[in-house]
């Protein structure tokens, strides 16, 4: 079956064996039309060199993942990751990524103060505002699981997030990810509290209901998410941006030949990136 595979982007960590040209190349060879770049990648190919082959490749970006935790010490500045990302936000711009993925971070080694933390976010991601103003890349807050807040980030519930754009404005939007979000009572409230303008990009991937460790996610249709509701949920709000397959799998996918994952995720994600109506 043929898909109409315009709005959907492999995120590059989902074939972590390959490299920058490699995942370009093997995305678009299978007829892909995006890539979700990540930064380690990009640093070791160069990000002109990043820049030229997305172009020659033809292969939209709608994010850069990701920032610069901000889980440094308490008792340390804030100002050079905060710095770097400011660099990650000018990279971005080079590449035409639509968003940095601000991946704040967890707790600091040195503190318990989780509210803290969260205020010490909310004050970089507005020192970081009227930079990404300036290059015209926006601030992409992906809220995540409550697993992660211990070491990876403390911005959990999508209300959390989606409250924090209201304050940030034009320079941030949301990128839901069904992983993280699925459980939550308020998933669809939220989404619909977005509305399509403030979500940036929208992630897919399947819980898997015998998670073995913390890189455990599902192709799509192998767990538990209703993926044809949410994408209902979507269409409802008239949202018409680019979606992302985003799978971190040590036991499974990670395991496999890219090119098979790369078939096996259009196979699953097609029939829920098909453009607005075409469903």
């Amino acid at each position: 079956m043929s898909f109409d595979l315009s709005r959907f982007a492999i995120n590059q960590i989902t074939t972590p064996t390959w490299s920058m040209p490699e995942a370009i190349d093997g995305y678009a060879r299978q007829g892909v039309r995006g890539i979700a770049v990540w930064r380690h990648f990009m640093e070791a190919y160069g990000v002109a060199n990043t820049r030229r082959h997305l172009r020659e490749a033809g292969l939209f970006v709608p994010s850069l993942c990701t920032s610069e935790w901000l889980n440094v010490s308490v008792n340390a500045s804030l100002q050079a990751a905060i710095d770097t990302n400011k660099r990650l936000l000018d990279a971005a711009a080079e590449i035409g990524a639509g968003c940095l993925m601000m991946v704040v971070g967890g707790m600091p080694p040195d503190s318990k103060d989780i509210a803290g933390q969260r205020a010490r976010v909310r004050e970089a991601l507005f020192a970081l505002l009227p930079h990404a103003r300036q290059v015209g890349v926006k601030l992409g807050l992906e809220p995540l699981h409550p697993m992660y807040a211990g070491d990876r980030s403390v911005l959990n519930s999508i209300k959390v997030a989606n409250d924090l754009c209201d304050e940030l404005g034009d320079g941030a939007g949301l990128v839901p990810d069904v992983y993280h979000c699925w459980w939550d009572p308020v998933f669809e409230a939220e989404l619909r509290r977005a509305g399509p303008d403030r979500i940036l990009s929208f992630h897919y991937c399947d819980w898997l209901a015998n998670t073995r460790n913390l890189r455990d996610r599902g192709m799509p249709g192998d767990g538990v998410v209703d993926i044809p509701r949410i994408r209902g949920w979507l269409d409802d709000i008239g949202y018409t941006g680019p979606f992302e397959l985003e799978i971190f799998s040590e036991l499974d996918w990670w395991q496999r030949p890219p090119e098979e994952t790369v078939r096996v995720a259009i196979e699953r994600c097609g029939p829920y990136v098909q453009p607005l109506g075409a469903r």
